[in-house]
């Protein structure tokens, strides 16, 4: 994973550095895509916006992998098209992109929901979340991921989001970079085949990614939601991995996080491609941190003097976007600085 992070720069695809990415940028990008992709329609949005798919691969294992599933989540899209700048390049990671092509077969899904791309906002243009539709798959986006899902008949499969800044890994003062799920198959939680390899290969990316970004690893609570795309995806036998992108340091645009999710989803490829994952232990997995709400501040002041009324006392102070709060705050952390 680090030689990925030092070589990034080669990779990262131009003009993708603001977190609002709209269709028409993506359709520009794939369509400029050599013929080592195999890029075609796979349906259209509510306001009939091409929804596209990407194969490339040739290998028994398939990978399906969706991004902006939530149209103001850009994070894991950007770093795809990275991901697809790497696997194009001829360099001496040739070895690799072999490996990866003659194992796996991969089907990526670019922006799935284009109408929510450009609102830059989390629902579709039926203000339905789509990671909430996979029980009656109201929307045409749900039925896309539905279809296709069905129609590839994914081994594994990658659930890309970002989410809020302010949680924090745990109760530490570090922020949540990024968080992992193996989503459960049913209400009972079960550890299924599929969700079992799900869980090793979030052990070894979690490890892998201490060192890069150490503390700041959470994962989110696995209650079963029925409506989830996640839970739907793992009751398949797809070994389903959310991947949430999250606050960082002086990260504004996410632009770290967008190298942090190249390297890591290209370390998953690797890890898939070469059963790397299989001898890890699930029981690493339960000691990831959950993540914890609120628990970082855009800027922080420690030990302030505030007088109320005549009366002084000393305070933490922390600010967010739409908030200020006081009081003890010593296990809480700020994104100003590292």
């Amino acid at each position: 994973m680090q030689a990925f992070l030092n070589q990034y720069e080669r990779y990262r695809a131009a003009n993708l550095d603001l977190r609002i990415v709209k269709h028409v940028q993506i359709e520009n990008l794939l369509s400029a895509l050599p013929s080592l992709f195999a890029v075609s329609p796979i349906g259209e949005s509510v306001e009939n916006r091409t929804i596209y798919g990407v194969r490339v691969g040739s290998g028994k294992t398939r990978v399906l992998l969706w991004s902006q599933m939530h149209g103001d989540e850009s994070t894991a899209t950007r770093a795809l098209f990275d991901i697809f700048n790497f696997f194009a390049a001829s360099d001496e990671h040739n070895e690799l992109r072999k490996q990866i092509f003659d194992n796996l077969e991969l089907l990526f899904i670019p922006m799935l929901n284009p109408d929510g791309a450009e609102r830059n906002q989390r629902e579709n243009a039926y203000n339905i979340d789509i990671n909430r539709d996979a029980r009656k798959f109201t929307t045409p986006e749900g039925q896309i991921l539905r279809d296709q899902t069905k129609n590839f008949a994914p081994h594994f499969s990658f659930n890309l989001h970002d989410q809020e800044s302010y949680y924090s890994a745990g109760t530490t003062p570090y922020p949540a970079a990024i968080s992992f799920l193996a989503p459960p198959p049913d209400a009972q939680e079960s550890v299924t085949d599929s969700r079992r390899r799900a869980m090793q290969l979030i052990v070894l990316l979690n490890k892998q990614l201490q060192f890069v970004i150490p503390n700041c690893i959470g994962k989110w609570q696995d209650t079963y939601e029925p409506r989830a795309f996640g839970e739907w995806s793992q009751a398949q036998k797809s070994a389903t991995i959310l991947v949430e992108s999250g606050g960082y340091y002086n990260d504004t645009e996410r632009n770290f996080i967008r190298k942090i999710n190249f390297a890591l989803l290209l370390e998953s490829l690797r890890a898939i491609a070469s059963n790397d994952f299989i001898n890890e232990s699930i029981e690493s997995y339960f000691s990831i941190p959950y993540n914890r709400e609120n628990g970082m501040f855009d800027r922080l002041a420690r030990q302030q003097t505030i007088t109320t009324n005549g009366i002084s006392y000393i305070t933490d102070i922390g600010y967010r976007k739409n908030e200020t709060v006081f009081g003890d705050l010593e296990n809480y952390g700020s994104l100003e600085s590292n």
